[in-house]
């Protein structure tokens, strides 16, 4: 009988430790798919962000451009939208600013102007778009914003 207990014994202990290597597996597994899935959304923000300044280009020589140039911008801003549509269906979205007012948690200022007419942490310019996965909330990368700040202590 003692010998079955200790035999009993042995065998839950294997059971624990193997549960617990799989477990510890598991949270590794994990980790390195939240690194992969996380540089693959770094990755996409960057060429939005190359789509976003080829448009800006595009849009501001558009009296210029001719009829072969006007039809790759449109080709361009077609791709873009694709990406676009690619993110979104992850429920990754661009951060807003409805009040347009500097969020710490949300972006990351890197530029600031002075403006008397305008109350400090206002956004006058986003430098770079900033996205939020809306499932669970999380920042993924933050906004580039330039704000307002008035030294008042003069």
């Amino acid at each position: 009988m003692k010998e079955k207990k200790e035999f009993l014994r042995n065998k839950l202990i294997q059971f624990q430790r193997k549960i617990a290597d799989q477990n510890h597996e598991l949270a590794q597994q994990q980790e390195e798919f939240r690194q992969r899935e996380h540089s693959y959304y770094m990755s996409l923000f960057e060429i939005l962000d190359a789509f976003e300044n080829i448009d800006a280009t595009l849009e501001s020589k558009k009296d210029e451009l001719d009829k072969t140039a006007k039809m790759l911008g449109r080709n361009i801003r077609s791709i873009h939208k694709k990406v676009s549509r690619l993110v979104r269906s992850a429920d990754i979205v661009p951060i807003e600013f409805p009040d347009n007012r500097a969020i710490m948690t949300l972006c990351k200022v890197v530029e600031t102007r002075s403006d008397p007419e305008l109350e400090n942490e206002t956004i006058i310019s986003i430098v770079k778009n900033g996205y939020i996965n809306m499932a669970d909330g999380t920042v993924l990368r933050k906004a580039e914003v330039i704000t307002i700040f008035n030294n008042e202590s003069l």
